[in-house]
């Protein structure tokens, strides 16, 4: 991801994967609009942004950007001001965290 990029994201929508000790986060740039997915593991404390060019789920290697995006997402699940779903065993239902 570009320099920079990762202080204006926005999350619009999480998945979380109970199964996977996952969320899947879909974020907006605010400045381009640019759609990110995120995959932000909660116990190995590890993120993953998707390289759509390479087809392929990055590491966030970058610990300015890791720790920005992972402040975000704690904020978003504390305000809880956006769509959150869970997947269980009979499918997915709408989730508070």
């Amino acid at each position: 991801m570009s320099v920079g990029r990762w202080d204006e994201v926005v999350f619009q929508h999480m998945i979380d994967l109970p199964s996977c000790d996952c969320v899947f986060c879909s974020t907006r740039e605010k400045e381009t609009g640019r759609t990110r997915l995120y995959l932000i593991f909660n116990e190995r404390r590890r993120i993953y942004v998707r390289n759509g060019i390479r087809d392929a789920w990055d590491e966030v290697q970058d610990e300015q950007e890791y720790r920005h995006v992972r402040a975000r997402f704690d904020d978003a699940i504390v305000e809880r001001k956006i769509p959150c779903f869970s997947t269980v065993m009979d499918g997915i239902k709408n989730s508070e965290f």
